[in-house]
């Protein structure tokens, strides 16, 4: 059982990396590290390398933002993967969660000028030897990744990031702006919107569910990447719903979630009721009385949750 979690952390990158691991026009593609790293030293016992990757974890957990001279930084090379000293870096992490049999942790490291900064989601063994690694790079200074821990096994890496274009700085609105605006265009884009128009910034969200599986290692899941946006609940088709969220909607809202999840496959219902109730949707094109086979790992999981509450709520 997971000890302790942190159920969010949403860090700002502080550095832009524009060449790294990017497709689909500019998001961020979380992409899974093959060399993972086996030992932090062949020359100590188990119970050795345990005992210092502990108290270095719970040190790091506890930290602020590390630099360089930090000792602490220096003994993050033994341990988290990607973590090769660099000239004017930083190093920031946290636990996400504790097992009995493994340590789930969130770390970012960054460097000023050239390579940005590189965001990771690892696992470790108890005496500090990484299992499974995922690595995001954010592509310019406003990229922001929050990682959430949902029903304990299941994570949501979501990377947001805002663009300004070159052209914006070199117009009348951005000379005329306050100083005090001029300072928010990194991080706080909403409150400059009465001095820049849309064509003048773009944004990109993009996120995965993964889940971890027994040997510590995270499993994407699969989400159906074009829902009908026309549905009332198409998020249940592309994010993995936390229990608590479910839990806010009523037991009617929940069983149409459920029929739309099908519905946008084409499922011809055995209710006429939901038959007529489909057949007047835009979006609905009846093909089949069997889709299931069809559905996403994040949709199955989401079927699963929300059926399962509905079943409690109708018991009391």
């Amino acid at each position: 059982m997971i000890r302790a979690s942190l159920i969010l952390v949403s860090l700002l990158a502080i550095a832009g990396c524009y060449n790294l691991l990017f497709q689909r026009g500019g998001e961020a593609i979380p992409t899974k590290e093959e060399k993972i790293i086996t030992s932090p030293s062949p020359e100590i016992s188990y119970q050795e390398r345990k005992v210092r990757f502990q108290k270095f974890a719970d040190a790091l957990n506890q930290s602020a933002v590390l630099s360089e001279a930090d000792k602490l930084y220096q003994e993050a090379r033994l341990f988290l993967p990607d973590t090769t000293l660099r000239s004017d870096s930083y190093l920031f992490g946290k636990r996400l969660a504790r097992r009995d049999t493994l340590d789930i942790f969130f770390y970012e490291i960054s460097q000023e000028d050239s390579d940005g900064t590189s965001f990771n989601l690892v696992s470790f063994f108890p005496d500090g030897r990484a299992i499974d690694l995922i690595a995001v790079h954010g592509k310019t200074n406003d990229a922001n990744l929050s990682i959430s821990l949902i029903d304990q096994e299941i994570f949501e890496l979501a990377y947001v990031d805002f663009y300004l274009s070159p052209e914006y700085f070199e117009t009348d609105r951005y000379a005329n702006a306050p100083d005090s605006i001029k300072a928010l265009q990194a991080t706080q884009h909403t409150a400059m919107q009465d001095y820049i128009w849309k064509r003048d910034y773009n944004e990109t969200n993009y996120y995965e569910n993964y889940r971890l599986n027994q040997e510590g290692k995270f499993e994407q899941l699969s989400r159906k990447l074009q829902p009908s946006l026309n549905r009332k609940f198409p998020f249940a088709s592309t994010r993995v719903l936390a229990k608590d969220e479910i839990e806010r909607y009523a037991v009617r809202d929940l069983q149409l979630m459920i029929n739309e999840i099908s519905a946008d496959y084409g499922k011809i219902f055995s209710s006429q009721k939901l038959n007529y109730y489909f057949r007047k949707k835009s979006w609905y094109q009846a093909r089949s009385k069997e889709v299931d086979h069809l559905f996403s790992d994040v949709e199955r999981l989401n079927l699963e949750k929300i059926q399962s509450h509905i079943y409690i709520a109708k018991k009391q």
